[in-house]
This record gives structure tokens, C-alpha cells and sequence, in this order.
């Protein structure tokens, strides 16, 4: 029995992947857009420039881990207005998943993050 809880804790604290990282960050950058829209009158920063000092603090947060050399990795688009709750609006993605991992990483207006196959 104490094998099978070593395993299972073993798997559990594996180290995540980049492009599991990159999805996370990706969220973490959306929700920082989205704490600038309830500011704003539900609307999204014009750029993820605008983001600096008040709602992220260090610009290493917009670096991809997929391509560290990069100093923004993630296309912002700015959601209109009507659209910043959308489940299926997205706000940003990260620039470099489709080449390398034939995937899409996307974060959606209302916060939410995905990985998604390349189309």
C-alpha cells in the first residue's frame, strides 16, 4: 500500500511542462487585463504595455516559455466591450506554440485558459 501512495505522489509533483507553464502564465496575464477592465468600465487594456506597474509588475510575465528569448511571447486582442465575459472570445495566445508544438495556447476573455490543437 505505501508503494502505490509513493507512485501516485510521485506523478502528482512531476514538474510541469512549457507549454502547461505558458498556459498559466497566459491566464495569469488575461486576469490581470481583465482586473484592468472592472477599472475601466469593462473595457480591456489597448495593450498589454498598459498592464505596467498597476495590475503586473514584472514584464517577465509576458516572456513564452517556449521561447525565453523573446521578451513578449503572447498576441494580445483586445475583446470589445460586449465580449469580456465571452468563453469563446480570445484574448491572448502565445506566439510560438503553433511551430513548435503544432498546439494552440489560448486565454479566453472571461479568465479562462486552454490548450488546443493546432487548426
Amino acid at each position: 500500500m505505501g508503494s502505490v501512495i509513493f507512485l501516485l505522489v510521485m506523478r502528482s509533483s512531476k514538474p510541469e511542462g512549457p507549454s502547461v507553464k505558458s498556459m498559466m502564465a497566459a491566464r495569469a496575464i488575461c486576469l490581470a487585463c481583465r482586473q484592468y477592465s472592472r477599472e475601466h468600465n469593462g473595457v480591456f487594456p489597448p495593450s498589454l504595455d498598459t498592464l505596467f506597474p498597476t495590475y503586473m509588475q514584472d514584464r517577465s510575465k509576458l516572456v513564452s516559455p517556449l521561447n525565453p528569448s523573446e521578451p513578449v511571447g503572447y498576441t494580445y486582442t483586445p475583446p470589445p466591450p460586449e465580449r469580456t465575459d465571452s468563453p469563446d472570445t480570445i484574448a491572448l495566445e502565445d506566439k510560438f506554440a503553433p511551430a513548435l508544438l503544432h498546439k494552440r495556447i489560448v486565454s479566453y476573455a472571461n479568465g479562462s485558459a486552454r490548450i488546443l490543437d493546432a487548426q
